[in-house]
């Protein structure tokens, strides 16, 4: 299977479903979907790292790019992974697609998706690599935590041969000699020393670190100098009073997704109102908006470590702030049982007047929790990022676990 992006644009979004039955009609398969709204800064790194086409013909001028953007940030985006067996799956899904510009799509080709869908050359209903793009870095634009295709047995088999069999063939063979104790420790170590030292010894390393010290010196040491850690649980778990005490101990700053999107609803704009009906339904915001709102606050935190209390909720959100944000120390799990969270959370919503603390909005969020943040957890914990915590003993006995962490 080759695979290739198509995002189903606002306007066109509420006949998003023909869209896709037009696209499996024609013989290809959706692999990956999913719904996010893209804010302004998002929409233009797309099209900076992805230029659209010159024009929608050879006498046709090119859409301004701030056109493009509005159109792609008008509303909800429909993002699609399209595959299909053998080559040429962009050209095949760009002739689908048809002309950039909707009026010439009706008369070259109205049976296309720009022809039936589209209004102008800027909404025209589906964005497509075009053909000769990089299709896959557009995928992974979008679906940064999946899996790349495997190349062919031949094309696999040049790469191991040539990039990694010689060296991971010496280290087996030394492990073997030595016997130590750890044995996947100490692999790690000799094949890190030789990917150091296939890059020239330690020079980069060393250049780096001068780098980092005059940064630092300039007052613009990078924020992922920071201690990064990401915290995880249901609602009601108990994140929020464990990160208010590690607040008052290690002077980090604390960020809350959930607070940080409430903050938008209060705002009243667009997206907030948006952002208001999600939450009371029990929904998962568009990892974009969320990953902006914390990008900014980051920015501005001078704090020697951030805890990031209700994010990432998708694996997708974890390696899209990962690429665009910064990297992080690791995953503080609150392990609690949905019984217990939701005594909790009913004993709060008696006083705390927040929209989501009823039965019928916590159950919705406890099947939202479970559905997309335990993948992340798990994914997590299999590369050892995670500290996990049982959240039904009393706030000190959690405290002093948590506390060692740290």
């Amino acid at each position: 299977m080759e695979s290739t992006l198509a995002l189903v644009k606002p306007h066109a979004f509420p006949r998003a479903d023909e869209i896709l039955s037009a696209i499996t009609s024609a013989g290809f398969t959706i692999t990956a979907k999913d719904v996010l709204s893209l804010n302004t800064t998002r929409a233009a790194a797309f099209y900076a790292a992805h230029p659209p086409p010159a024009g929608a013909g050879a006498s046709s001028p090119p859409v301004p790019v701030a056109d493009l953007i509005g159109a792609l940030t008008a509303g909800p985006v429909m993002a699609l992974v399209v595959s299909k067996a053998g080559g040429g799956v962009n050209d095949e899904l760009a002739s689908l697609a048809g002309p950039e510009d909707p009026a010439t799509a009706r008369t070259a080709a109205p049976g296309s998706l720009r022809a039936r869908f589209g209004v102008d050359a800027a909404k025209n209903a589906v964005h497509v690599v075009a053909p000769g793009a990089d299709a896959e870095a557009q995928v992974a634009f979008f679906f940064p935590e999946r899996e790349r295709e495997l190349p062919s047995g031949a094309a696999a088999k040049e790469y191991l041969m040539g990039s990694v069999v010689p060296s991971l063939t010496k280290g087996l063979t030394e492990l073997c000699r030595v016997a130590p104790a750890d044995p996947l420790g100490w692999l790690s170590t000799f094949l890190g020393d030789a990917a150091r030292e296939a890059r020239g010894g330690d020079a980069s390393a060393d250049a780096e670190a001068e780098a980092a010290k005059g940064a630092e010196a300039n007052g613009e040491a990078k924020k992922d100098k920071q201690k990064i850690v990401f915290v995880l649980g249901g609602p009601g778990s108990g994140k929020g009073t464990q990160c208010a005490r590690l607040v008052e101990d290690f002077h980090f700053d604390h960020f809350s997704a959930g607070d940080l999107l409430r903050a938008e609803v209060k705002s009243g704009s667009s997206t907030g109102v948006e952002i208001d009906r999600m939450i009371a339904n029990g929904e998962i915001v568009p990892g974009d908006i969320t990953i902006s709102l914390l990008a900014n606050a980051i920015s501005s935190s001078t704090a020697p470590g951030i805890l990031i209390d209700g994010f990432p909720r998708k694996l997708d959100q974890a390696g899209a702030f990962e690429k665009d944000v910064s990297d992080f120390a690791f995953v503080l799990f609150f392990d609690c049982p949905e019984e217990v969270m939701e005594e909790r959370l009913l004993k709060r919503g008696e006083t705390s007047g927040r929209v989501d603390d009823n039965a019928e909005s916590i159950r919705k969020r406890f099947d939202t929790f479970v559905k997309t943040s335990m993948p992340v957890i798990e994914y997590y914990e299999a590369k050892g990022k995670v500290r996990r915590v049982d959240a039904t003993k009393t706030p000190d006995e959690v405290y002093a676990v948590v506390k060692g962490f740290f």
